[in-house]
């Protein structure tokens, strides 16, 4: 995780107040009520609004609101309140590189108020990678829950404790100077760790003093718990430092042989695999049951109280008992777990089977709508062709027969003026009149004959033309009809896909 300190400074005391307040209310709450912030607080509610959202911008808090509004400190915000409180105290005025990244913990490269080089070493429990650390370390006491953050509180607490019992009595350990909440400032320490050595000049002087080391811790009431290469620093002169204590116990404790024994056996083998030296000679915790210093007794007055010993007493007896039942447990556990995604699968299957009915239902109804909507239309779309036709058929007859009395007048007023044309004619020659009566009788007569037969012509025509004019609506009716069945049967069809395809789809 890294550590960004550069918004340290811009942050104002009600920021601090905020983080604090929330800090607080972890005791009891895993996330903490927006109304006890503001209690313990005591900041007025337009500066409490402002800070949260000042703070959560820069994700030193978590916002949820699952079961109701509350916040949570984040690591960010957990060392911000730390390195506050330790540049108060000038024990850190600038924080460096990373150097190291554990399991556990991120060491930082630090500068002390006296322009000394420190190591600032900042415990992070909880990772993915060892998130067994509440059943393998007896940091949580009689309790059955805790959060990470107070974990990693206790962890820093009991390391520093112990990193300055040791260092009191002259063990080979780094200077302590001062921690708070889950961040611990030490010296650094000469040389490179033992796992980045390749070769060393004299193996079996290194190998006897980390065993005189472990003979020693046992005499003065301790055992180291993680002896191995990782832990343990060598110098260009080879000479010896011990790091990282959080897992160390008292040689009271009831696995304490256990523990011993597994250290002993981790130098065996890595100094017989890396460096090939082996030795027959090993000590036994048995050996050196006899006292010389209860360190473990100055521990529990120097810092890490009789209280948490006795509580880690009786976690590590109740941690063999809930391993030797995790098994059973975890078994019934994950068969429940399966009963009940069967049960999940089921309940969502027959979800998804009655929402497929119930979509076809729906669909079905529509086409069923929608089917007489058309009929419908056509219906009225028909009905409007045929008034259409019936007028048409009436403004053909009236223009008949407006046309047929237009030529009837048409041919009287050619009589009258043909008539006249004879009386005119007549009035002018009356002495041919006498001559030509004879004659003119004959053209009367052949007038009276050629009137006849146009007459019988032109209604001959206009029969033919009636007729024709008939036949030709008839074939337009006729042709409308097919169209709009032939529109409807393709509308009726279009539907009846589109219908299937959608319950298809469904």
């Amino acid at each position: 995780m890294k550590l960004d300190v550069s918004m340290l400074r811009y942050l104002s005391k009600e920021d601090f107040r905020v983080l604090t307040s929330i800090e607080m209310g972890m005791k009891n709450h895993e996330i903490v009520p927006l109304p006890l912030i503001g209690s313990i607080s005591k900041l007025k509610p337009a500066a409490l609004t402002r800070s949260i959202t000042s703070v959560h911008k820069h994700k030193l808090i978590y916002h949820d609101r699952t079961k109701y509004d509350g916040y949570k400190l984040t690591y960010s915000g957990y060392d911000y309140l730390s390195l506050r409180a330790l540049t108060s105290r000038d024990a850190v005025l600038a924080v460096g590189n990373q150097i190291g990244v554990g399991k556990e913990s991120d060491v930082f490269l630090a500068l002390s108020g006296e322009d000394e080089e420190v190591i600032l070493k900042i415990h992070r429990l909880g990772r993915i990678s060892f998130r067994q650390v509440k059943n393998k370390r007896d940091y949580l006491k009689h309790r059955k829950s805790a959060s990470w953050l107070y974990l990693s509180r206790l962890a820093a607490l009991k390391e520093y404790a112990y990193m300055k019992a040791l260092y009191d009595n002259g063990f080979p350990v780094p200077k302590p100077y001062d921690h708070n909440r889950h961040c611990i400032v030490m010296s650094r320490a000469p040389g490179y760790p033992m796992c980045q050595i390749s070769k060393l000049r004299h193996p079996g002087r290194v190998y006897n003093q980390l065993m005189n080391l472990l003979i020693r811790f046992a005499r003065y009431g301790l055992i180291h718990g993680d002896f191995n290469e990782f832990n343990i620093m060598i110098s260009e002169e080879e000479e010896v430092m011990i790091i990282d204590f959080p897992q160390m116990v008292s040689t009271s404790h009831l696995n304490a042989e256990m523990y011993f024994d597994r250290d002993v056996q981790c130098i065996r083998t890595y100094f017989m695999k890396k460096f090939g030296y082996d030795c027959p000679d090993y000590p036994k915790l048995s050996d050196y049951m006899d006292k010389e210093v209860d360190l473990d007794v100055e521990v529990a007055a120097s810092g890490f109280t009789k209280e948490l010993r006795d509580d880690f007493e009786l976690l590590s007896k109740e941690t063999q008992k809930e391993e030797e039942g995790d098994d059973d447990d975890n078994e019934e556990d994950e068969e429940e777990e399966q009963e009940e995604d069967e049960e999940e699968k089921e309940n969502r299957r027959a979800v998804e089977r009655n929402t497929k009915a119930n979509r076809g239902n729906q669909t079905n109804k529509q086409s069923v709508k929608e089917e007489e909507a058309h009929k419908n239309e056509n219906e009225k779309e028909n009905e409007n062709d045929d008034e259409n036709d019936d007028e048409n058929e009436n403004e053909d007859e009236s223009e008949d027969e407006s046309n047929s009395s237009n030529e009837d007048e048409q041919e009287q007023t050619k009589n009258k003026r043909s008539n006249k044309k004879d009386q005119n004619s007549s009035s002018s020659t009356p002495a041919s009149v006498d001559k030509t009566s004879e004659e003119t009788k004959d053209g009367e007569g052949d007038d009276e004959e050629g009137v006849g037969d146009e007459e019988a012509e032109r209604k001959r025509k206009q029969d033919v033309h009636y007729k024709a004019k008939r036949q030709l609506l008839h074939q337009k009716n006729k042709f409308k009809t097919s169209r709009n069945q032939m529109k409807l049967n393709d509308k009726r069809k279009l539907h009846h896909e589109c219908a299937q395809a959608k319950i298809h789809f469904v």
